[in-house]
């Protein structure tokens, strides 16, 4: 994804496909945890909020290119809206990830589905991000 002026066109098929991408994976995530796999249901978690998070920088015309701008885009993402929640759910969103490389025995099914379920009050959040109307923002 490349950066590009926020007042012309961008790839709405692009946006479109990062919404329908991130909300495949948290349907996938569930999935996982009901079948116990717990290092996916994690990864899946954070994929769900990281490819909400593409779609949000695909509309807005902001950078996306590395895995590190996760961060970068969903602080964008509060400046935008004011809503701190965002920075919360990020945080919850990094936890899931880093489960990824964790032991399994420390890891915690209820735990892990209570994150999934921040995950969708997250992409609720960001998902009217992804909404431009004539190149406003």
């Amino acid at each position: 994804m490349t950066q590009h002026n926020p007042a012309e066109p961008f790839d709405r098929d692009a946006a479109g496909d990062y919404r329908q991408r991130s909300r495949y994976f948290l349907g996938k995530s569930r999935e996982y945890l009901a079948e116990g796999d717990l290092h996916q249901a994690s990864e899946k978690g954070w994929g769900a909020a990281a490819w909400m998070a593409k779609a949000v920088a695909e509309t807005r015309g902001w950078e996306y290119a590395r895995h590190e701008q996760f961060n970068v885009v969903l602080t964008q993402a509060r400046d935008l809206t004011g809503n701190y929640r965002i920075l919360e759910l990020r945080g919850l969103a990094n936890d899931l990830h880093r489960n990824f490389y964790t032991r399994r025995r420390f890891l915690d099914a209820v735990d892990i589905g209570a994150s999934l379920d921040r995950m969708a009050e997250l992409l609720d959040l960001l998902e009217p991000l992804t909404d431009r109307v004539n190149g406003a923002t």
